[in-house]
């Protein structure tokens, strides 16, 4: 029966019949109030549901520093406060704007609820109206809702009855104080000081302030004092609450003339800023991985303090900014940056393109390059076939023939079309010749063993879709940069992987931690072989008498670049044992840069350079431990720049020059130097090639130049040589009348005296009959078409074309 009765006063109360409902209201007032209460309680949430139903609280994301606020995840800006936070004069200008009968009232005003209804139900105006207590204002906004029909104000009024009986009047004043809206996105009182004064201190506002932020919830809209058109209104309003508190005795007479007069000035609001967007969405990401949900992210009120260095994320958006804008006249408009602490997998700086707020379509800005863009890297991944092939049994004194060659059809090309000839390991890797790396991909690591290196050092990608080939060493598989600065943290961290994170530490509302940042290194390769990478890597960076460097940073470092070749993009992946940084430019829309003077080194090269020497100015320069299992050995390699005419083994009596390397103990090359046949047989001249050897392949009096690898290679070993005897492919890097022959018979090598292994610290270059000149960097070598798999069929000589001319070298650029 009540449930009927219920329906029934309901539906009369919202029916035209509005002035029949007054009349019965006022006949039965004193005969079933009681009643009345009863019926419309029954309909209503429990009391307690005032306090269970959480405010919508904003998650909070911050730097490392637990201080530098980044960003604001929220449904509505908020930040509770306590009873206790809220000044006496914020109390005063609150009750005596909304509720001066606050204290005493029963959670509803009755004498202007009936003077209300009937004016309401009289239809003297166009909405119900009354003056709504503080409670009412409260029930309304967390559980009654915002229906338009006398039925809710009924309901509304029964509520603020029983949230009055069930809390104190300071609990409700919390609630009310943290829940009302105040205008310009700010949720409570706190975020409403913040957004209009930029004060995180309630009790150090002014008395104007405060009476400016108690009478914004009438009409937050209408009286926002950050828009010039609602100023009068609001200074009008600030007036009736600070008369308001004089009629209470809250205030002086001079107190209130002194506030009204108070210009008002309002701070800009700093709730939409946002600092490292790009980090700050991956973090979102990430935060909601751990809840599962994300759901609950902008109203959860979580802390969340991320691993990203604030001093360390202003330099990379300061060099990238700097550097993309030197590089327009290059074609270059975007750039993103990751930089990650080897040891913890912790990012601490992260550009995800130039410009976050930048549509243009070459930069794209809110696309996050760094974390979700899959670019070619070009030769910075040869780094993880070489790291195969070392892990095969391959060293760094392992030698290939880098002469234009072709694998079943493909035939890749140096990034300068220059051939060096017989070239170590680590020649190869220094200059970023193509050629070499595609033979020890082929002859050495494997395309699925590499791929399988690659994931394990943590680069994901669809490696069977982009079906490279050979290609792969070339970086014809798009992948992440995020993803590449992890893998060489790897390398950095002498080969143990410890997972890339992005948050430290994850709390609740109420303080309790969720989450919590735990480093589990993983070893993925052994520290002897990281070791031997670092130490080639190091030649990138180091300056010697030997070759120059436009990446160096005054101190022990490793760096690959990569260059694309058809320039759509450029990467520079480089390492100390304390921070690791990667580096991509190009275009968003595809556009390629310019061709013309521009390579990896100029652009990300020196964008590395220039932050790694700004951001670990003040560490103490590291250096990486050398292995016990690493012995160095003399071997026959080029000493100079360049690649030459070494064989890597060991050094004999005849042998022209040797240098020192380092191995994994047990690899040292046990076989004697068997290419060496200088000074003995017919002489020759750089302009005049000496008569054929017995043989036929090689004339007499010169190194012979052999090579492990397939038959198929064969011929064109031999046509390098031959072009290399007649004066081509030397680029000024030997003087020729030093290597050939004397005119005296060839005696039998012999080994040299002290072949076998040391444990000198460092490679020192044995004097040597050679001059050799330092050179600029040469380009490195992108993607060529996908190579078919190779088959084993000897192909026939190719008709090499003319020689290309030495190239004069760039001046380096310099940055202004």
């Amino acid at each position: 029966m009540l449930t009927t009765f219920v329906h029934r006063l309901r539906s009369l109360a919202t029916s035209g019949k509005a002035p029949v409902v007054a009349a019965g209201i006022a006949g039965a007032a004193l005969v079933l109030p009681l009643l009345a209460f009863v019926v419309v309680a029954a309909t209503l949430p429990p009391a307690e549901e005032l306090a269970r139903q959480g405010l919508a609280v904003p998650t909070k994301v911050y730097a490392r520093d637990g201080t530098t606020l980044l960003y604001e995840f929220a449904e509505e800006h908020r930040e509770p406060v306590t009873y206790e936070e809220l000044p006496k004069p914020l109390i005063e200008a609150t009750i005596s704007a909304e509720d001066k009968t606050f204290w005493t009232n029963p959670g509803i005003d009755v004498g202007a609820i009936l003077r209300a209804a009937v004016s309401d139900l009289l239809g003297r105006h166009e909405r119900p109206q009354g003056a709504s207590t503080i409670t009412q204002q409260l029930v309304k906004q967390r559980l009654v809702g915002n229906e338009v029909s006398l039925w809710r104000k009924i309901r509304e009024a029964v509520m603020a009855v029983k949230v009055t009986a069930h809390y104190s009047k300071e609990e409700i004043l919390e609630l009310y104080m943290n829940q009302i809206y105040y205008g310009n996105q700010a949720y409570g009182v706190k975020a409403a000081a913040r957004a209009y004064f930029g004060s995180e201190d309630l009790s150090r506002l002014t008395l104007a302030q405060t009476a400016l932020l108690a009478g914004l919830p009438q009409s937050p809209s209408r009286l926002d004092p950050t828009k010039p058109e609602n100023l009068e209104r609001a200074k009008a309003r600030r007036a009736y609450v600070l008369d308001q508190m004089l009629d209470n005795g809250a205030i002086t007479k001079e107190e209130r003339d002194t506030a009204a007069t108070e210009p008002i000035t309002v701070v800009p609001a700093a709730l939409k800023d946002i600092h490292a967007p790009h980090f700050v969405f991956r973090v979102k990401e990430r935060l909601a991985e751990i809840l599962q949900s994300d759901a609950d992210i902008p109203r959860g009120g979580y802390t969340i303090v991320t691993t990203l260095d604030w001093a360390k994320q202003q330099e990379a958006e300061k060099q990238v900014t700097q550097w993309v804008k030197e590089l327009h006249a290059k074609d270059v408009w975007n750039a993103a940056l990751v930089a990650i602490d080897p040891r913890t997998g912790e990012v601490v700086a992260y550009v995800g393109s130039v410009s976050y707020f930048d549509d243009d379509p070459k930069v794209q800005g809110q696309f996050d390059v760094a974390g979700l863009g899959y670019r070619q890297p070009g030769s910075a991944f040869k780094v993880f076939n070489y790291l195969t092939a070392l892990k095969k049994g391959a060293t760094p004194a392992t030698v290939v023939v880098d002469a234009r060659t072709s694998f079943g059809g493909y035939m890749p090309e140096n990034a300068d079309f220059q051939y060096h000839g017989p070239i170590t390991m680590r020649q190869a890797i220094r200059e970023s010749r193509n050629v070499p790396a595609v033979k020890f991909l082929q002859n050495y690591s494997g395309i699925e063993a590499t791929i399988a290196t690659a994931r394990a050092m943590g680069v994901e990608a669809d490696y069977e879709a982009a079906n490279a080939g050979l290609a792969l060493t070339l970086g014809a598989v798009p992948v992440r940069l995020i993803d590449m600065t992890s893998a060489y943290a790897v390398l950095a961290n002498m080969g143990e992987r410890t997972t890339t994170e992005i948050i430290l530490e994850a709390r609740d509302r109420d303080g309790r931690v969720i989450y919590h940042s735990e480093p589990r290194p993983q070893r993925v390769l052994t520290p002897e072989i990281a070791w031997l990478m670092n130490d080639i890597l190091k030649d990138t960076t180091t300056v010697s008498p030997i070759f120059a460097s436009w990446t160096s940073i005054g101190r022990p470092a490793a760096l690959k670049t990569g260059t694309t070749d058809d320039l759509k993009d450029v990467y520079a992946v480089g390492y100390t044992p304390q921070l690791v940084t990667g580096v991509w430019m190009g275009n968003s829309d595809g556009t390629p840069m310019s061709s013309r003077d521009f390579f990896s080194a100029m652009g990300p090269g020196q964008l590395w350079r220039d932050y790694m020497k700004a951001v670990l100015e003040n560490e103490p320069a590291e250096n990486w431990a050398r292995p016990a299992g690493i012995v160095s050995a003399r071997v026959v390699a080029a000493p100079g720049a360049f690649g030459g005419y070494g064989s890597g083994l060991q050094p004999t009596s005849l042998s022209p020059f040797s240098t020192t390397e380092f191995f994994v103990n047990g690899t040292v090359p046990q076989r004697p130097d068997d290419w060496s046949q200088a000074r003995c047989a017919t002489a020759a001249s750089p302009t005049s090639a000496p008569s054929p050897s017995p043989a036929g392949d090689v004339p007499a009096g010169v190194m012979v130049v052999k090579e492990a690898g397939p038959q198929a290679w064969r011929p064109y070993t031999q046509s390098w040589v031959k072009d290399a005897i007649a004066g081509r492919h030397d680029y000024g890097r030997f003087p020729w009348s030093k290597l050939l022959g004397t005119g005296e018979p060839c005696p039998s090598p012999s080994p040299s005296a002290s072949p076998s292994p040391t444990t000198s610290p460092s490679p020192t270059t044995s004097p040597s009959p050679t001059t050799s000149r330092s050179p600029l960097p040469t380009p490195t070598g992108g993607r060529p078409t996908p190579a078919p798999t190779p088959t084993s069929t000897p192909v026939q000589t190719p008709t090499l074309p003319p020689p290309t001319p030495t190239p004069t070298p760039t001046p380096k650029p310099t940055k202004t």
